[in-house]
């Protein structure tokens, strides 16, 4: 359906900017397809793992992309278990 603008309303991406009559902004991905994402959690688990903590979160940076979790205020780090997981103490 279009009006006396030549607008087509029926478009349902977009709405606001067809509604404003401009073109909508240029999309850009992210950089990550389901491919790659797959490669980078492998390249993660294919390493040693040492654990930091800063705060409430416990990282490793020893592979390719630093990587870790939230821990809480209420848990200290005492060192890294034979699988590569943190050990983890409620303090």
């Amino acid at each position: 359906m279009t009006d006396f603008t030549g607008m087509n309303y029926e478009v349902k991406d977009d709405k606001w900017y067809r509604y404003k009559g401009v073109a909508p902004p240029k999309r850009q991905s992210h950089g990550m397809s389901e491919d790659n994402i797959e490669s980078i959690i492998k390249s993660n688990n294919d390493h040693q793992h040492i654990w930091k903590q800063k705060g409430p979160y416990v990282y490793c940076d020893k592979g390719p992309n630093e990587h870790g979790k939230n821990v809480g205020v209420y848990k200290r780090l005492q060192g890294t278990a034979e699988d590569g997981t943190p050990i983890l103490v409620k303090i």
